[in-house]
């Protein structure tokens, strides 16, 4: 009941703080069999919070057990599905209750129940799969083991966020075919350590394929500017804001490996050239950012003229809600992983609280309900508003058009 209510509510959060969202493969998830999935862990919980909300079948989730400690939040944990793994850090005695965990996600398995495990063990906003951690392919084979009929899968999964710490950005989310535990048994029972490593491996490569994955961390910046510049004739509107379409994220992998292939020389060539770009566009007057704007037409300038008596309504209710919870991340979380994830969550609790204040105040003071649809539909003006405003450029279409042509002359580089 919580775990529905939540999903509701929580979906509505993301698709009004995510400017878009990616979701493709959700096909592989069964109903009818157990599977585990493997995913990496760039944000916080943003993650848990997105497969929750979007993947075809609830799910189970193994997650820090340090948080199970504070007594107001057991209870909603619980009640979203959530089983308490400990680390070393937490003590040798908690580590104990690790066994009581583990015959749980048993259990879950055996129901033919998700259960979703982070592989690669903690939490890190890089694009990058780092190495996955035994947990989950321990729980695949004592899950086997124990039911040596079942047909349990692991499901690799790959989730890409186009800035960490940004609102109004984008979600790359892709399932991949399942990986039948079965066929590493025999592997298995023969030399367990021989087991391990294959199925890991075997893992790691298929979720690598879901993943902007970049070897070389150095080259971030040159990626995250080649990335821009590829993305310049991509169309992308704000509705709908949940898509299939993987091409995307297909191309921002192929453009990782690119630049993870360059060799130094060449690398430098590129990043040369880079400066060079960036230069002439500043002698334009034009900034790096304001390539993800679209150029001028009438139509656009006429949308922000009209929306914007309504936009500044939807400030005006949500002003204060919406500074305390950026105000409050800012203040508590230092952690750049985590930064994303607490920004939503405040700006929710906080919004809820607001309109329980301003429903009350309704119905003491005698005041028309049309003031609550006033301001809820402002406040989803102003997110559309923004987003538009936020795309919009007085830079004439002949402009882009040649810097169109500067950048795909350094992609084709590449």
């Amino acid at each position: 009941m919580l775990y529905s209510f939540l999903r509701v509510l929580v979906g509505f959060t993301l698709r009004i703080f995510f400017r878009k969202i990616y979701i493709t493969g959700t096909e592989y998830v069964q109903d009818s069999k157990p599977q585990l999935i493997a995913s990496n862990h760039p944000s916080g919980f943003l993650e848990p919070l997105i497969m929750a909300c979007f993947f075809p079948k609830p799910l189970h989730f193994l997650v820090r057990g340090d948080v199970f400690d504070n007594p107001f939040l057991k209870p909603l944990l619980r009640g979203t599905n959530q089983i308490p793994v400990f680390r070393f850090r937490d003590g040798f005695s908690r580590l104990r209750e690790n066994s009581q965990s583990i015959d749980e996600s048993l259990q879950v398995l055996k129901n033919k129940h998700n259960l979703l495990i982070f592989a690669e063990g903690n939490t890190q906003s890089i694009k990058q799969l780092r190495p996955l951690q035994k947990g989950i392919s321990r729980i695949a084979f004592q899950s086997m083991e124990q039911n040596p009929e079942s047909e349990l899968e692991i499901l690799p999964v790959g989730i890409n966020f186009s800035q960490f710490l940004s609102f109004d950005e984008v979600i790359m989310l892709r399932i991949g075919p399942p990986i039948k535990v079965g066929n590493y048994m025999k592997e298995y029972i023969t030399d367990k350590n021989v087991g391990h490593h294959k199925i890991l491996d075997d893992v790691f490569c298929e979720m690598k394929k879901n993943i902007i994955h970049l070897g070389h961390q150095e080259r971030i910046h040159i990626f995250e500017k080649l990335s821009v510049l590829q993305n310049l004739s991509h169309d992308e509107n704000y509705s709908p804001i949940y898509s299939k379409s993987s091409e995307l994220l297909d191309k921002a992998i192929l453009l990782a490996q690119k630049t993870d292939n360059l060799d130094d020389e060449k690398c430098q060539m590129i990043s040369e050239e880079l400066r060079v770009f960036e230069k002439n566009l500043k002698s334009k007057g034009v900034q790096f950012k304001d390539l993800k704007k679209k150029s001028f037409n009438v139509v656009s300038l006429l949308l922000l003229i009209i929306g914007f008596i309504p936009a500044l309504a939807g400030i005006i209710f949500h002003f204060v809600p919406l500074t305390a919870g950026y105000g409050f991340m800012k203040k508590n979380v230092k952690a750049l992983e985590f930064k994303s994830s607490i920004l939503m969550v405040a700006d929710l609790a906080l919004l809820l609280i607001y309109y329980l204040i301003l429903t009350t105040a309704i119905f003491v003071l005698d005041l028309p309900i049309s003031i609550i649809l006033i301001s809820f539909f402002s406040g989803i003006w102003l997110r559309f508003y923004f987003s538009h405003w936020k795309t919009f450029s007085f830079l004439r279409s002949s402009t882009f058009e040649k810097i169109n042509n500067d950048a795909e002359a350094i992609l084709n580089k590449l």
